[in-house]
């Protein structure tokens, strides 16, 4: 092998004493992960050579007569030689088509560790939070978290932005915590109000409005993977919405999130549960259902409690267990052991892995409402009417209260290893436990569900608060402190703020898991408050505004895309709750799919709903949605990607749910005033929150006056266009005029700040 010159060495000593110190957490550890970990980790089944170089006592070993680490003597150590080493047959790692290769700074980093001792320390996110000091925020912020953020922007020679205009501001988080935005009247009695607690007032008013709970659980079941349907081939519709219903109340509730955890995991299980604590279990049982002919009972039944494991684990913990199903996990302490010893507990209901339909199987279930289903059962019964206004109305009933599968252990059942992670490979038998690595499991002898919800929850496990914080703090800025907000283990990102971070999580746990007071705080942080404003030198220095050196600027989300044009038009119907409806979808979307019908949509109010109460079909989710991103909900999803796309500005500008929303926004606009520019400006400020600007008021203008030449002379045309969907226009309107502003509406409710935040 081609060893390094001495002076080559030299120099790199040199080198090393003028560099900063290197931190194994955030420099080193994300190498070794990507790098090196995948032969060299947890993993027993695939580890080379018997070196872990997640582990110290391994690292430093020696074996025959070398030490891969010899701390403070790079030059001594196998590691760096292999790194550096040119020789095909020597060199790590190992230069073939699927080894992720070290570039020249990665090397240089592992080098510089070792030469300053090489030290070891536990993944910081499997450390326990501890609230750090608040640094000092001199005449700059309004609460602790800007302290933090000022901190890390004063390291990087950055200063705040100012704040964003009042208009701006109160169209951020009324969208931020309603997914809705303000009216104008909002608008204006918010700019009117010049009262040192006018933002305050207006925070609470939002988190106090039933929007709210509707708007995080759009973020919730995404994560707890709610569809409408059981998934796979026949895809046959479900009725897991009163579940969503829950959702939504216990965030308007307000909660905490520690209770929410636990009903949710194992509300069965509490000493003498409710109504409302038993359907909370329904989080267990989103997952899709095998109804194809021919699928093996037991195979799919294993699908299934496979599913909540790995469910539970990305929600709450922030961590890919699903790794650790055929083997030991690559990277994080989670062996194949403690993955089954979970699956133990989510393994003992009384439920087939095929049926047939819902009802006709043995699946653990709850009417809903049961108390009221029983006393409108027993009216119908004692009722004059004859057997058949009973079966129709019994029909009717258990239509309006539908049965929604929920967690019951009543039938205990032995668990194995399984080999390869296969149904029918059972192994070493396994008892219920809880994976050691991240916190000290409960001292009980026997471990149920409710060990496990309580162990997530109990203030001292180092994942739980930090993952929540994390991510409501992805829904309002963009991007968590931690980018990586699906994944908080051994290759998760480096925070952005790390002491912030815990600070928000000891925070909260000692609020009483306060998901209402947590993102209060984050809404009255002057760092959220900044203008989004950016000039070249910030751009350049922050470009994905990890430090926060200005306010948040993201993409609305799907449901708020569609919900905004439903507001905005007047088109919008808020009824709280309920079950799913199906809205406009595109001709033949189904019939790839469907065996035994075509789609049939719902009409009337119910195509106006908010996004919220759109069915999803998990194997044909609707078009309109999946465009802007949202999940199939065929799987646990926690962090949602962000696309930009042609065909979402086509999408935008013909659908039919936007085409129509624009010609009902339009006659909107023609009934707050007698000419066509007080039309257009109350339509812009209507949807922007802002007065328009002399020159974008013209340009809209310019296209309405050419517009309106094209349909005085095609009245046919505008026709068509205010035909578009199924609401009507007022016939005292006129239309070329109508259809003119609709195509106006259109543009507007196209414009980057609408469809931004």
């Amino acid at each position: 092998m081609k060893r390094l010159s001495c002076s080559v060495l030299a120099t790199l000593c040199i080198l090393e004493s003028m560099q900063a110190a290197v931190q194994y957490n955030r420099d080193v550890l994300p190498i070794l992960a990507d790098k090196c970990l995948a032969c060299h980790g947890p993993d027993a089944s695939k580890r080379k050579a018997k070196l872990r170089l997640d582990e110290q006592e391994s690292a430093y070993a020696q074996r025959d007569g070398l030490r891969s680490i010899v701390p403070g003597k790079p030059e001594e150590s196998e590691l760096i030689s292999r790194i550096f080493s040119l020789e095909e047959d020597e060199v790590m790692p190992p230069p073939d088509e699927n080894t992720k290769q070290l570039t020249t700074d990665e090397k240089q980093v592992l080098r510089q560790w070792i030469a300053q001792g090489a030290k070891y320390e536990k993944h910081w996110s499997f450390v326990a939070p501890v609230k750090p000091v608040v640094p000092e925020t001199g005449n700059w912020g309004h609460n602790e978290i800007d302290g933090f953020v000022l901190a890390r922007l004063k390291e990087k020679g950055l200063q705040p932005q100012k704040q964003a205009l009042r208009e701006r501001l109160i169209r951020r988080v009324s969208i931020d915590l309603t997914g809705l935005p303000p009216t104008t009247e909002e608008v204006e009695t918010f700019l009117a109000d010049n009262a040192q607690e006018a933002y305050p007032r207006l925070v609470e008013r939002l988190l106090a409005s039933p929007r709210f709970g509707e708007r995080m659980a759009a973020w919730w079941l995404d994560g707890a993977r709610y569809g409408d349907s059981h998934g796979y081939d026949n895809d046959l519709e479900n009725a897991q919405w009163p579940w969503r219903n829950w959702v939504i109340e216990s965030f308007n509730a307000n909660k905490p999130f520690d209770q929410f955890t636990i009903e949710q995991l194992a509300g069965d299980l509490l000493p003498d549960p409710g109504e409302d604590q038993v359907l909370a279990t329904g989080f267990n049982r989103n997952h899709r259902i095998q109804t194809e002919g021919g699928a093996i009972d037991e195979e799919w039944r294993t699908e299934y409690v496979i599913d909540r494991v790995e469910t539970m684990g990305a929600v709450f913990l922030g961590l890919t267990l699903s790794c650790a199903r055929c083997h030991d996990h690559k990277y994080d302490p989670v062996s194949q052991k403690e993955f089954y010893q979970l699956f133990s507990l989510f393994n003992n209901l009384d439920e087939k892995g095929f049926i047939n339909n819902l009802r006709g199987s043995a699946d653990p279930k709850i009417r809903y409402r049961l108390k009221q289903y029983d006393e409108e059962l027993k009216a119908i019964n004692e009722g004059q009417q004859d057997k058949k206004a009973r079966e129709e109305r019994i029909a009717q009933l258990n239509r309006q209260h539908p049965h929604v599968m929920i967690m019951r252990d009543n039938m205990p059942r032995k668990t194995h290893i399984l080999h390869r992670g296969q149904y029918d490979a059972p192994g070493e038998e396994v008892s219920p436990g809880i994976p050691e690595a991240f916190s000290p499991p409960p001292g009980d002898k026997v471990i149920t569900r409710l060990q496990l919800a309580k162990w997530l929850v109990d203030g001292k496990h180092p994942l739980t608060a930090r993952v929540t914080v994390n991510r409501l703090w992805e829904q309002l800025f963009g991007t968590g402190i931690v980018k990586s907000s699906e994944n908080l283990g051994m290759q998760s990102d480096w925070p952005s703020h790390p002491d912030l971070l815990d600070w928000l999580a000891v925070e909260f746990m000692e609020s009483g898991w306060n998901i209402k007071g947590l993102l209060k705080k984050m809404v009255l942080s002057a760092s959220y408050q900044q203008s989004a404003v950016v000039e070249a030198a910030r751009l350049a220095r922050d470009p994905e505004n990890r430090l926060l050196s200005r306010g948040p600027r993201t993409r609305l989300q799907a449901e708020m895309v569609r919900d905004q044009a439903l507001m905005i038009s007047g088109l919008l119907v808020e009824k709280l709750g309920g079950p799913s409806w199906w809205v406009y979808q595109p001709k033949g979307l189904w019939e790839e799919v469907e065996k035994r019908g075509s789609f049939v949509q719902d009409h009337g109010e119910k195509l106006y709903r908010r996004s919220l109460y759109s069915r999803i079909r998990r194997t044909v989710a609707p078009p309109g949605m999946r465009l802007f991103d949202q999940p199939s909900r065929e799987f646990c999803t926690v962090k949602r990607t962000q696309t930009n796309t042609p065909l979402q500005a086509l999408a935008l500008m013909n659908e039919v749910t936007y085409v129509e929303a624009s010609k009902k926004f339009a006659e909107r606009m023609m009934l707050q005033g007698t000419t066509a520019n007080e039309w257009v400006a109350w339509g812009f400020r209507s949807a922007t929150s802002r007065i328009a600007a002399e020159k974008e008021l013209a340009i809209l203008m310019k296209g309405y006056q050419s517009r309106l030449t094209i349909y005085l002379e095609n009245p046919i045309a505008a026709q068509q266009l205010l035909s578009q969907g199924e609401s009507n226009v007022a016939d005292h309107l006129p239309k070329a005029q109508l259809a003119a502003l609709t195509t106006v509406a259109n543009v507007i409710l196209n414009l980057d700040e609408v469809i931004n935040k």
